[in-house]
């Protein structure tokens, strides 16, 4: 008996397909997690590390991975014009994600969500937008996130026995 011989191009072709819907099949995955939430807010308090309170104005929350969001606070410095940035990197402990992602674009999926700080960084600008020195980062010894009724908590004490905590209106 004899088959006829496989040609290249068959071979080809269904390695190209077969390639293609595991790369879709992964993008789908990633998109599911990967991208960003962000909204303005009303009635926000950010203490950083020197427990000077201000305003913040906007949230954004990164998807970076299935189990690690970052959310970002931004508000006002210590200066007319001023700026500064909390970023706390989260790891999830709710069994359902805070966000659900299509192509970068994210949404709140869990009106009620709790997840765990692992770390903490404080970043200051002047008016111009110019860092107002390096960044500044600390390991978390205790500290949680969490959602609830369209209000957002962070609070952190760091290894070195700072703290640091915002709240804000979703």
């Amino acid at each position: 008996m004899r088959f006829p011989p496989i040609h290249h191009q068959v071979v080809s072709g269904f390695a190209l397909v077969l390639g293609l819907s595991c790369s879709l099949e992964a993008q789908a995955d990633l998109e599911s997690f990967a991208g960003r939430y962000q909204t303005k807010t009303s009635n926000c308090r950010l203490i950083p590390t020197t427990g000077q309170k201000s305003s913040c104005r906007l949230i954004q929350i990164d998807g970076r991975s299935p189990t690690i969001i970052s959310i970002r606070f931004f508000g006002a410095g210590d200066q007319p014009g001023a700026s500064q940035r909390i970023t706390f990197v989260v790891s999830e402990l709710s069994t359902s994600p805070v966000l659900n992602c299509s192509h970068s674009n994210c949404q709140l999926k869990s009106a009620s969500w709790q997840g765990k700080i692992n770390s903490v960084s404080e970043a200051n600008y002047d008016a111009y937008g110019l860092a107002k020195g390096l960044p500044k980062a600390w390991t978390v010894s205790q500290g949680n996130c969490s959602v609830r009724a369209g209000r957002i908590l962070c609070r952190a004490v760091l290894a070195d026995g700072g703290q640091v905590s915002v709240e804000a209106q979703l």
